[in-house]
């Protein structure tokens, strides 16, 4: 589903998470007593965070240099961190290890909008070679 953003919304939309919420929400719970944890409203975190003004370039470029890294975090938690809870508005209960878990299907979840989207701009050119597909 597209939810009426660009294939650059998404890809915008993961760098977000990417630095400021998926990371944020582990640490809390690390470093927390049960942390209760919002939701996000990401729509408008892409107006605040003046992504929508950025190029494609610049939000890959960041959003690579900043995976490396993550990934890198992640694989030094020990299965002590990664069970450690906190409470989220509409889950309930999440462990750091959930989240490690949702950030992979998040990713793939966008990642399989942006193919989609990007597929669709070609759906109409394809002339009679549409008939190999379910177009």
């Amino acid at each position: 589903r597209d939810d009426g953003w660009s294939a650059k919304d998404a890809l915008a939309h993961l760098l977000d998470v990417e630095l400021g919420v998926i990371p944020v929400r582990i640490h809390r719970i690390m470093d927390e007593d049960r942390p209760f944890i919002r939701s996000i409203d990401a729509p408008a975190r892409l107006i605040e965070g003046g992504y929508r003004e950025r190029s494609v370039a610049s939000l890959l470029d960041e959003l690579t240099a900043h995976r490396e890294g993550n990934v890198g975090w992640l694989r030094t938690l020990t299965a002590g961190q990664l069970d450690r809870a906190g409470d989220h508005d509409e889950a309930g209960e999440i462990t750091a290890g959930d989240i490690a878990h949702q950030w992979a299907y998040h990713d793939l979840m966008h990642l399989k909008q942006i193919a989609s989207i990007l597929q669709a701009g070609f759906a109409g050119r394809m002339g009679n070679t549409r008939k190999f597909y379910d177009v």
